[in-house]
Protein backbone atom coordinates (compact mmCIF):
# COMPACT_ATOMS: atom_id res chain seq x y z
CA UNK A 1 0.00 0.00 0.00
CA UNK A 2 1.16 2.95 -0.88
CA UNK A 3 1.64 6.23 1.83
CA UNK A 4 -1.56 8.52 1.79
CA UNK A 5 -0.92 12.48 2.01
CA UNK A 6 -3.50 14.40 3.62
CA UNK A 7 -4.06 18.31 2.24
CA UNK A 8 -6.22 20.31 4.18
CA UNK A 9 -7.91 23.54 3.02
CA UNK A 10 -11.22 25.93 3.15
CA UNK A 11 -13.10 26.57 -0.01
CA UNK A 12 -12.69 29.78 -1.22
CA UNK A 13 -15.54 31.64 -2.34
CA UNK A 14 -13.74 33.05 -5.90
CA UNK A 15 -14.25 28.82 -6.99
CA UNK A 16 -17.87 29.07 -6.23
CA UNK A 17 -20.75 29.14 -8.84
CA UNK A 18 -23.79 31.04 -9.24
CA UNK A 19 -25.35 28.00 -8.20
CA UNK A 20 -23.74 27.96 -4.93
CA UNK A 21 -21.21 25.16 -5.46
CA UNK A 22 -17.58 24.55 -6.84
CA UNK A 23 -17.71 24.88 -10.58
CA UNK A 24 -16.90 21.20 -11.68
CA UNK A 25 -13.45 22.39 -13.55
CA UNK A 26 -12.74 24.72 -10.87
CA UNK A 27 -11.76 20.77 -8.39
CA UNK A 28 -8.79 20.68 -10.73
CA UNK A 29 -6.90 23.91 -8.55
CA UNK A 30 -7.78 21.87 -5.22
CA UNK A 31 -6.27 18.72 -6.78
CA UNK A 32 -2.89 21.06 -7.92
CA UNK A 33 -2.82 22.04 -4.50
CA UNK A 34 -2.38 18.79 -3.14
CA UNK A 35 -0.43 17.52 -5.21
CA UNK A 36 2.18 20.49 -4.58
CA UNK A 37 2.25 19.97 -1.26
CA UNK A 38 2.91 16.14 -1.78
CA UNK A 39 5.89 16.65 -3.78
CA UNK A 40 6.79 19.53 -1.30
CA UNK A 41 6.66 16.99 1.57
CA UNK A 42 8.36 14.34 -0.52
CA UNK A 43 11.10 17.26 -0.74
CA UNK A 44 11.12 17.20 -4.49
CA UNK A 45 9.30 20.63 -4.73
CA UNK A 46 7.46 21.45 -8.28
CA UNK A 47 9.92 24.23 -8.71
CA UNK A 48 12.88 21.49 -8.45
CA UNK A 49 11.05 19.82 -11.93
CA UNK A 50 10.60 23.20 -13.47
CA UNK A 51 14.16 24.40 -12.72
CA UNK A 52 14.87 21.14 -14.95
CA UNK A 53 12.75 22.74 -17.62
CA UNK A 54 10.53 19.90 -17.37
CA UNK A 55 6.67 19.69 -16.42
CA UNK A 56 4.08 17.17 -15.26
CA UNK A 57 1.58 17.62 -17.34
CA UNK A 58 -2.07 16.19 -17.32
CA UNK A 59 -2.38 13.34 -20.12
CA UNK A 60 -6.01 11.53 -19.04
CA UNK A 61 -8.06 12.40 -16.09
CA UNK A 62 -11.25 10.81 -14.12
CA UNK A 63 -13.06 12.62 -11.72
CA UNK A 64 -15.80 11.11 -10.62
CA UNK A 65 -17.84 13.91 -8.22
CA UNK A 66 -19.38 12.44 -5.40
CA UNK A 67 -20.76 15.27 -3.52
CA UNK A 68 -21.01 19.12 -4.07
CA UNK A 69 -18.85 21.15 -1.95
CA UNK A 70 -19.52 24.61 -0.55
CA UNK A 71 -18.41 27.79 0.23
CA UNK A 72 -15.83 27.91 3.09
CA UNK A 73 -16.44 24.20 3.17
CA UNK A 74 -13.41 22.72 5.19
CA UNK A 75 -12.14 20.02 3.03
CA UNK A 76 -9.37 17.12 2.66
CA UNK A 77 -7.89 15.91 -0.04
CA UNK A 78 -6.42 12.41 0.28
CA UNK A 79 -3.22 11.52 -2.53
CA UNK A 80 -1.78 8.31 -3.05
CA UNK A 81 0.90 7.48 -5.76
CA UNK A 82 -0.84 4.46 -7.89
CA UNK A 83 1.92 3.99 -10.62
CA UNK A 84 5.23 5.35 -11.76
CA UNK A 85 6.11 4.38 -14.79
CA UNK A 86 9.58 5.33 -17.24
CA UNK A 87 8.23 8.81 -18.44
CA UNK A 88 5.10 9.25 -15.93
CA UNK A 89 3.09 8.62 -12.33
CA UNK A 90 -0.76 7.71 -12.04
CA UNK A 91 -2.20 9.72 -8.94
CA UNK A 92 -5.25 9.07 -6.79
CA UNK A 93 -6.69 12.42 -5.29
CA UNK A 94 -10.03 12.15 -3.37
CA UNK A 95 -11.97 15.21 -1.66
CA UNK A 96 -13.46 14.85 1.81
CA UNK A 97 -14.81 16.74 4.21
CA UNK A 98 -12.61 17.29 7.42
CA UNK A 99 -13.97 15.10 9.87
CA UNK A 100 -13.18 12.40 6.44
CA UNK A 101 -16.80 11.05 7.05
CA UNK A 102 -18.00 12.08 3.90
CA UNK A 103 -16.13 11.68 0.11
CA UNK A 104 -16.63 14.36 -2.49
CA UNK A 105 -14.78 13.30 -5.26
CA UNK A 106 -12.25 10.78 -6.48
CA UNK A 107 -9.75 11.13 -8.96
CA UNK A 108 -7.12 9.39 -11.02
CA UNK A 109 -5.19 11.08 -13.18
CA UNK A 110 -2.01 10.27 -15.44
CA UNK A 111 0.48 12.89 -15.57
CA UNK A 112 3.20 12.71 -18.29
CA UNK A 113 6.84 14.62 -18.11
CA UNK A 114 7.38 16.89 -20.89
CA UNK A 115 10.68 18.93 -21.25
CA UNK A 116 10.41 22.61 -22.17
CA UNK A 117 10.01 21.37 -26.05
CA UNK A 118 6.87 19.89 -24.88
CA UNK A 119 8.38 16.74 -26.07
CA UNK A 120 7.78 13.10 -23.30
CA UNK A 121 10.90 12.56 -21.53
CA UNK A 122 12.24 9.98 -18.54
CA UNK A 123 11.16 11.12 -14.95
CA UNK A 124 14.49 13.03 -13.30
CA UNK A 125 16.31 10.67 -11.36
CA UNK A 126 15.95 12.91 -8.51
CA UNK A 127 11.99 12.80 -8.80
CA UNK A 128 12.03 9.15 -9.41
CA UNK A 129 13.89 8.21 -6.14
CA UNK A 130 11.68 10.88 -4.06
CA UNK A 131 8.40 9.48 -5.85
CA UNK A 132 9.82 5.91 -4.71
CA UNK A 133 10.76 6.87 -1.42
CA UNK A 134 7.64 8.08 -0.66
CA UNK A 135 5.53 5.33 -2.28
CA UNK A 136 7.50 3.05 -0.48
CA UNK A 137 7.72 4.91 3.05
Amino acid sequence: MSRVHKFSMKVPLYEIDLGGGVYHGNYYHFFDLARESMLDDMGYSYQSIMENRNHLTVAEAHCKYLAPLGCHEKITILSNIIKITEKSLILKHEIWDQQLESQKTDLTMNLVCINHLCCSVILPEPLRKALNDWNNS
